[in-house]
């Protein structure tokens, strides 16, 4: 295995197969250059683990290989040795299979990784056998009956995070009434005892391992994995059809929406919930795999007594066209030619991406000056209000002040009218009236 620092699907598959192994009898080394707190627990159970391949003095019967390069690294060492190749994912590198004559069986955990082997490197389909991942039901115990409608729900996965995806999640979750927990290592919050922490969710959000760990417990189960999408509510009538896909990625076609999950929830059956976890229980324990895999091992056994030992020239050009391969990041010249083409698409991109960031930038410049342009004119708006107010105010004082002369010229005319002078000289006004007709 390339690597055993985190509990990841094919990490735990071959922790699980190498425990159960070892406790039917087998004398198990576990290899792989990074050790992480799951070897404690291998190590505890007096089963060998190495980061050194030299550290194993005598050679191994049959060799299982989980990842690419690792597999091909024991083959180095061991020699004449004969190997059963396991493909655990469609996409990442160490996933892709080794070719080499020694390889006597190819394994695929589900449909999908078995058309990487057959669409995408040559293998003939009948040479691929199918061996999926099986649930330790002694472990994942079976929980008390779902109620009649769930309350309690999780993200199960360590690839989840405050996604925009857990949000659609989460207010699915809100409208039905049921509160939502995320667990796993992307939100720092990974369970090393899934076991005791499943139990207490009546539905779980989850693909491939988690969810058929969730449905072993007797959890109801919305398949669904952040970034790739969603497949729906886990029932007794598509189980053993998403079982050929190992519950995984290929099954994951419907967009993460508020109103896809809401539809997913609303499948929700306590009773079916039941049903999927026996089929789980029955069909896709950890013993029905390594009884899979420990028969197809003893096969190989058998078979090899009757085969040829490997020629050494022909090793020597498997190995040397490997090291060619590994020159590459993803393989053949081929790939390497359509990685750059994708490296070239990559910068034209960030070409693209610098260019509306200068142009976001140049934009919130014109924000800022115009805000500033705003400021200045409300100034300015503000200081002439200033002035046509003090102006005001002195219109307002000098007609005050009319006003008090006009008043005291009219009490003038009023006393002058009221006068004794005024009334004996008013025929004499009479007359000159008069006259100036």
């Amino acid at each position: 295995m390339c690597s055993m620092l985190h509990r990841t699907g094919a990490e735990l598959f071959v922790r699980d197969i190498a425990l159960t192994l070892h406790q039917r009898g087998h004398s198990i080394t576990v290899y792989a250059p990074f050790m992480g707190d799951m070897v404690e627990e291998l190590q505890a159970r007096c089963i060998a683990c190495v980061t050194e391949l030299r550290q194993v003095a005598q050679a191994p019967e049959i060799i299982i290989g989980n990842t690419r390069d690792e597999t091909v690294a024991a083959m180095a060492q061991f020699l004449d040795v004969p190997v059963i190749s396991i493909c655990h994912d469609r996409t990442a590198p160490h996933g892709r299979p080794p070719q080499f004559t020694r390889i006597r069986q190819h394994i695929a955990v589900d449909e999908n990784c078995a058309e990487r082997l057959f669409l995408e490197n040559g293998i003939e389909r009948s040479a691929v056998k199918i061996v999926s991942n099986g649930v330790d039901v002694h472990r994942f115990r079976k929980r008390p009956p779902l109620p009649e409608k769930p309350l309690k729900a999780a993200i199960f996965s360590n690839y989840s995070t405050e996604h925009q995806h857990t949000s659609a999640i989460r207010c699915a979750c809100n409208a039905q009434g049921i509160s939502l927990d995320v667990i796993g290592s992307g939100v720092g919050r990974q369970d090393k005892s899934p076991e005791l922490t499943l139990a207490h969710y009546d539905l779980v959000f989850a693909k491939a391992r988690c969810a058929m760990e969730a449905m072993a417990v007797g959890s109801a189960v919305i398949l669904y994995n952040e970034g790739m999408g969603l497949a729906g509510m886990v029932n007794s009538r598509n189980i053993e059809e998403w079982h050929r896909w190992n519950f995984g990625r290929r099954l994951l076609q419907k967009p993460v929406q508020m109103s896809s999950v809401i539809e997913a929830i609303q499948q929700y059956d306590a009773v079916d919930a039941d049903s999927v976890s026996s089929y789980v229980r029955e069909h896709i324990s950890l013993d029905a795999t390594v009884d899979a895999l420990e028969r197809i091992a003893y096969q190989v056994l058998h078979d090899e007594a009757a085969l040829p030992k490997s020629h050494p020239a022909m090793e020597i050009r498997e190995f040397s066209r490997f090291l060619i391969e590994s020159q590459h990041p993803l393989g053949s010249p081929q790939t390497a030619v359509q990685l750059g083409i994708q490296h070239e698409k990559i910068a034209a991109l960030n070409e693209v991406i610098g260019q509306l960031q200068q142009q976001l930038q140049l934009q919130h410049q014109l924000g800022e000056q115009r805000q500033e342009q705003e400021v200045l004119q409300q100034q300015q708006q503000r200081q002439g209000q200033e002035v046509c107010d003090a102006r005001l105010a002195e219109l307002q004082q000098e007609l005050h002040r009319a006003n008090e002369l006009v008043s005291g010229l009219k009490q003038e005319v009023l006393a002058l009218r009221n006068s004794r002078s005024w009334r004996l000289t008013a025929p004499v006004r009479w007359l000159a009236s008069k006259f100036s007709i």
